[in-house]
Formats: C-alpha cells, structure tokens, sequence
C-alpha cells in the first residue's frame, strides 16, 4: 500500500529527521560547552594576536625613529627609547 504524502508531510518529516540527527550528534551536550583544546586554543590565538599587534607597533616605532632626521630623534624621551627596547627583548624571548 502506497502512503501519498503532500509537501508539507515532506517539509515535516524533513525538519523532524534533522532534528533527531542534531539531537544525537550533540549526546545531550549544551552546546554552549567547550573543550578543554577549544579553550586552549582560543587562549592561544589571542596570545597569538597580542604579540603580533605588538610586534606591528614596535615596528612602526622603529621605522620611525630609523627614518627620523637627529632633530626628530631628540623628541623621544628615554623611557620611551627604554620601552621600546623592553619590548622588542621580550618579542626576542617569545621565539
């Protein structure tokens, strides 16, 4: 015996069959949970994105004060020159 079936008994049957397969592909799991590697690589990724802004500012900074007349390098104050150097000892380290 053939069973007819409308478009909408396809759409029903369609939705209820992709909610039972996500229902157990998540095993009862709130999806909000991650993993302890998902964590960690997020942790890493925004390590990853800290130094590499750093890098990119001590960059500018020094192809500042490389491309800077004598007159130009008389305007930075010894702290900066010091955290500057701090820095780029630091990003030495790291690799």
């Amino acid at each position: 015996q053939v069973i007819k079936m409308g478009k909408t008994d396809y759409k029903i049957l369609l939705i209820s069959l992709c909610l039972l397969h996500f229902s157990v592909h998540c095993q009862g799991r709130p999806l909000s949970k991650r993993t302890v590697s998902e964590v960690q690589f997020m942790h890493n990724l925004g390590e990853h994105k800290q130094v590499q802004e750093r890098r990119e500012w001590l960059q500018m900074r020094l192809r500042g004060i490389h491309t800077a007349g004598m007159d130009e390098l008389s305007d930075l104050t010894s702290d900066e020159i010091q955290h500057a150097l701090n820095v780029l000892d630091e990003l030495l380290k790291s690799e």
